[in-house]
């Protein structure tokens, strides 16, 4: 990642953490940021966020942050309609920045165990390592499972084993956190 791209990437991150904070929405980091607090980093060139809005809120805060020199992604929203009103990306220079309304129960629920983490002199919220292990899961792609895995193995001592399998269940993805935990 050139330096200009990773200056962008705290950019992008800063201002939509601060539209967040200015409008009061519930917000929690997730993706690949909350994967270098809890797990191994990657490399990456988005930010994705899981805010607490409802379908109209979601549009007023893509336009709120369009206001701050990032744009929305019209073209991406074309090629994903079944997204629309669930989710919303937007760039800023080359980076770009998902918004994701939660679309079950536990989707809202991650808002009540998410951590405040600091990064370079300001805080943010991050989900929880439990949490990340189970949206990494219902994601599913093999990647996500790398990254489930090297959460696990960071995380050991800070992890509600309980927690997990209720929720596993619930999920329907009881198989599947037992294959990384066995792993």
């Amino acid at each position: 990642m050139s330096g200009t791209s990773g200056n962008h990437l705290r950019e992008a991150l800063k201002r939509s953490v601060d539209v967040f904070r200015v409008g009061r929405v519930p917000h929690v980091l997730i993706g690949a940021w909350a994967l270098a607090v809890w797990g191994r980093p990657r490399a990456t060139l988005d930010v994705d966020f899981l805010v607490l809005v409802d379908e109209a809120e979601l549009g007023s805060l893509g336009a709120r942050m369009t206001r701050l020199r990032m744009r929305l992604d019209e073209h991406w929203l074309e090629w994903n309609p079944m997204l629309r009103g669930h989710q919303l990306r937007l760039h800023f220079h080359d980076v770009a920045i998902d918004l994701l309304r939660p679309r079950d129960q536990y989707d809202r629920q991650v808002f009540n165990r998410r951590r405040r983490k600091r990064f370079e002199g300001r805080y943010y919220w991050v989900v929880a390592p439990d949490d990340f292990i189970l949206q990494k899961l219902k994601v599913g792609r093999p990647r996500d499972f790398e990254d489930a895995l090297t959460v696990l193995e960071r995380s050991k001592g800070e992890l509600d084993h309980a927690y997990l399998r209720r929720w596993a269940r619930r999920l329907g993805l009881s198989r599947e956190l037992e294959y990384v935990m066995a792993l």
